[in-house]
């Protein structure tokens, strides 16, 4: 299926523009619109086509005179084939041909085609190789191409360990192959064999362990091991150290009982090894990240998916799953603490990018003279500290998602950069001579009015509607009054097991407290008080006291509930009378008797 948008009346009859379900098409005035109409009804950013749950869509980018979908006027509607779009004096129409070869110069065809990803396919590329396996070279690079795809697919130490061990038991006709680990005083401490009750009864004499482990040779020796009476004196052995750079990740260890090795077999040992000691480190390092991301997470009670169950988190959820599949940028906006990062997050994990990389970036945190080195990268010498070469966050998110926080913070050179990049156009690095093309899907987020921001002129009204493409509020914690008992359990949960205080209670009056308090920092607020509480309090329980709800007072003005502002102002005009009930009641205007009954409904001591 062929789709493409084609101008049918206008100063621009007759072209036709493809659509690409991966790339929103703008349409406007704009010099960065991919459709560009030089009527001057047309706003700069008039409108914005794009692909979202199987269909193409059309939403209208805040137009002064509006946009017609079949003659309605509409800000947001659904493209079916010839749906008629009209922007001033300008209709395009909306084509899907059935015919996509219409557009081909050329036909080809297909000679072979295989699946690349099933474990049938993979073993059924080597099965049409068998007849070359006569030749022993040409097996073992057979063999070894098999082994790389594995380990390199795997991320379990174990699983690599065991693959390699198989392999090499299989294609030598060992009669024991093993894993062993250095133990820091000379000795081999088995960890892994085949068969596994061999194990207990290796021995290696120590100057060929130190020759294998320190020195890092791989050794072939005969009749030259001692073992215990259980078995017989092994005829042959192989050992291998397992490298990865001048480290030793451990050894490899092949044994026969009586007839010899070749020395095909030992080219075969060592071309694994050094494959195996890569593999079992990069699965180390990838375990490692794992348990540090998993360490920090837990530390501060982070999570991947948004807590809560309210109608506008519900909403928020079906807008992120949504806004996910399609590919255009994504502006996220909400107050500071709401949870921007997570959402962003939320959203790439839906995308297809969700397998790579999402990099996070604090615009605000960058200093202003080192925004565009930062984003962009420079060359070593391009300006007073530029000591070495530095890879620009862009470059380092290539085909994956760069998360701007605080994009509002931006310089307006960096944001005519970012603009270029969003158009698909290349960027120059600081001080750099060669352009340099990324793949990116851009998030931004802000708590800032990025409308009043092109106002004052600090911010790019172009750039604003690239972001904008699609654009998701983050609700307050204040809106969410359903999630706040939730999220009150979820962090207090947390927080007993980090500070390993399991037998702490909430007291009643606590999480009533916190219940009805306004919360202005929202989700991170709620989550450093109760993090504080479970450090501070006494046991057996946390207490209202406990809280440090220390702003109780300022912060319970954002709310709309009238109890709280009587109690407020009742505190107050105590506070101006020296604590005289009789003048407080004046001052607000009630008699002394409701002035009373105040005070011991909102139980306010004097």
């Amino acid at each position: 299926m062929v789709t493409y948008l084609q101008v049918r009346s206008g100063l621009q009859a007759g072209r036709q523009y493809p659509l690409d379900p991966n790339r929103p098409v703008h349409i406007g005035r704009g010099d960065s619109c991919e459709i560009i109409l030089p009527d001057p009804v047309s706003s700069r950013f008039h409108a914005v086509v794009y692909f979202e749950d199987g269909n193409w869509q059309l939403r209208d980018t805040g137009s002064r005179n509006g946009t017609l979908v079949n003659g309605q006027k509409t800000d947001h509607a659904m493209l079916l084939d010839e749906s008629v779009v009209t922007v001033g004096s300008t209709d395009i129409v909306l084509v899907e041909s059935d015919d996509e070869s219409a557009n081909d110069s050329n036909s080809q065809t297909i000679v072979l085609d295989r699946d690349m990803n099933s474990a049938a396919a993979i073993e059924g590329s080597f099965s049409s190789l068998d007849a070359l396996r006569n030749n022993i070279f040409v097996s073992q690079l057979i063999d070894l191409y098999s082994l790389s795809l594995q380990l390199f697919g795997s991320d379990n130490v174990d699983e690599v360990i065991n693959l390699s061990i198989d392999l090499l038991r299989n294609r030598t006709s060992a009669d024991v192959v093993g894993f062993s680990v250095d133990s820091g005083d000379g000795r081999l401490m088995p960890q892994r064999f085949q068969p596994p009750e061999a194990a207990a009864s290796l021995r290696l004499d120590r100057r060929l362990a130190k020759r294998v482990v320190r020195d890092g040779e791989a050794i072939w020796v005969k009749d030259s091991l001692e073992s215990d009476d259980a078995f017989k004196p092994w005829s042959d052995a192989i050992c291998v150290p397992l490298t990865n750079g001048e480290s030793v990740m451990g050894v490899l260890h092949l044994y026969r009982t009586h007839s010899r090795f070749i020395a095909d077999h030992f080219e075969l040992a060592v071309s694994a090894g050094r494959l195996l000691g890569v593999a079992i480190a990069r699965a180390n390092q990838t375990g490692n990240l794992k348990a540090a991301n998993k360490r920090s997470a837990d530390r501060n009670a982070d999570s991947t998916e948004i807590v809560g169950s309210s109608a506008p988190i519900k909403r928020l959820r079906e807008k992120i799953s949504r806004v996910g599949r399609a590919s255009g940028s994504v502006l996220i906006r909400g107050e500071s603490g709401v949870g921007k990062e997570l959402v962003a997050q939320a959203v790439h994990r839906a995308s297809l990018r969700g397998e790579r990389a999402m990099l996070t970036v604090n615009c605000a945190a960058i200093p202003r003279d080192l925004v565009e080195s930062q984003l962009f990268g420079h060359k070593k010498g391009s300006f007073t500290g530029a000591d070495s070469e530095h890879i620009g966050w862009f470059q380092q998110a290539h085909t994956g998602t760069l998360f701007l926080d605080e994009v509002g913070e931006l310089t307006l050179e960096a944001q005519a950069k970012l603009l270029r990049i969003l158009e698909g156009h290349p960027f120059l690095p600081v001080g750099g001579a060669q352009q340099v093309l990324v793949d990116v899907r851009v998030i931004a987020a802000t708590n800032r009015d990025l409308a009043e921001f092109v106002r004052e002129r600090r911010f790019r009204e172009d750039l604003f509607y690239r972001l904008s493409v699609f654009e998701l509020l983050v609700p307050p914690l204040r809106e969410r009054e359903e999630d706040i008992d939730v999220l009150i359990q979820h962090f207090f949960d947390h927080f007993r097991i980090e500070h390993h205080r399991l037998k702490l209670e909430l007291s009643k009056a606590a999480r009533d407290r916190m219940l009805a308090y306004a919360w202005p920092g929202n989700v991170r607020q709620l989550r450093n008080v109760i993090d504080s509480a479970v450090v501070m309090a006494d046991d057996p329980e946390i207490l209202a006291s406990d809280l440090g709800l220390h702003d109780a007072g300022v912060a319970e003005l954002d709310t709309l509930r009238i109890d709280q502002w009587e109690r407020r102002l009742i505190l107050k005009a105590l506070e101006r009378t020296s604590g005289s009930v009789p003048e407080a009641a004046e001052l607000l205007g009630i008699s002394r008797a409701t002035a009373y009954r105040k005070l011991a409904e909102y139980d306010i001591s004097r």
